[in-house]
């Protein structure tokens, strides 16, 4: 069985980042089902309106994901 945690709160993002824990990016479908969006990364920059992801294998690349529109979960 696949277990997760969503992150829903500042601190629990915060606590993400820190602790430099891999996270996912995860969408809701018209039809309300979620969907992965991205496998993810380690979060570096959060703000009231977004989420930044660098990605582990490239430290140049970086994902803006809108925190209204995402799920971001790790395992």
């Amino acid at each position: 069985m696949y277990r997760f945690k969503s992150l829903n709160t500042d601190i629990e993002l915060f606590a993400a980042a820190l602790l430099q824990h891999k996270v996912s990016v995860w969408t809701k479908t018209a039809d309300d089902v979620y969907a992965l969006l991205d496998d993810g990364g380690i979060i570096e920059k959060i703000t009231p309106d977004c989420v930044v992801i660098r990605y582990a294998d490239d430290k140049e690349t970086k994902e803006y994901y809108l925190r209204e529109e995402c799920d971001f979960r790790i395992e």
